[in-house]
């Protein structure tokens, strides 16, 4: 009977060591399992980043625009912006290209000089058509602001070229510089806002005389202060 009982504990006892023996090999695969897993999440996670950092080398870059003074041929003040866009059209269909340089009241302008005598000439043009025009100054600060995401580069180097034809210093050599600046970094798909920005540089570039240019200046002025307005959040 003694026999009996110590086989069957024996029995027992075995059962108890294997039991505890294939926990001890679970716990030591599941911990391998999960340094493993570990290991992985941090490479993928170190990948990612380092792919970010690859596709996207512009990120957080700051633009500081210098502040400019520069003149326009004022038209005319409106109390509504329906009636700014309607003398707007019809000096369109004069052949001058306006803008709306204010709101509330909307004051409409054509042309862009460095000074109230650089603009003579333009505004002896619109007068021959009976468009009575004032000299008007226009003032901006510095302005400075981060630039983000895929054409920040790009970005910076148009508004800057832009920003210097403003201030009246080189324009033929910011003109050139834009050229060149979009055919080494413009993709096949580049912004669709620098595109239209790229278009009035070319509409300035076709002028062949600064009289010609003058008539044009206030539209590239305008275009790139909607694109800082867009990157400045207003």
């Amino acid at each position: 009977m003694n026999l009996k009982i110590m086989a069957q504990i024996r029995v027992v006892i075995v059962l108890i060591l294997g039991i505890m023996t294939l926990g001890l090999l679970t716990w030591g695969i599941g911990k391998i399992y999960l340094e493993l897993v570990g290991q992985s999440n941090r490479v993928q996670s170190q990948g990612a980043q380092t792919g970010l950092k690859d596709t996207n080398p512009d990120n957080n870059l700051v633009l500081v625009l210098p502040e400019v003074t520069f003149w326009t041929c004022q038209i005319g003040v409106f109390q509504t912006e329906s009636n700014a866009q309607i003398r707007k059209e019809q000096l369109r269909i004069l052949g001058f290209k306006a803008e709306v340089i204010n709101t509330n009241p909307w004051v409409v302008g054509i042309g862009l000089g460095h000074s109230a005598s650089e603009l003579k000439g333009l505004r002896a043009s619109l007068a021959e058509k009976g468009i009575t025009t004032v000299p008007k100054q226009i003032e901006l600060p510095e302005r400075k602001f981060r630039v983000a995401g895929n054409g920040a580069q790009l970005t910076i180097e148009l508004l800057t070229n832009a920003n210097n034809i403003f201030k009246g210093e080189g324009t033929a050599e910011a003109l050139d510089k834009e050229n060149l600046v979009w055919n080494a970094m413009a993709s096949n798909h580049p912004p669709q806002d620098l595109e239209v920005l790229h278009q009035y540089f070319n509409l300035v570039r076709a002028k062949r005389t600064s009289e010609e240019q003058k008539t044009f200046g206030l539209s590239l002025f305008y275009e790139s202060q909607r694109i800082i307005n867009l990157l400045s959040g207003k």
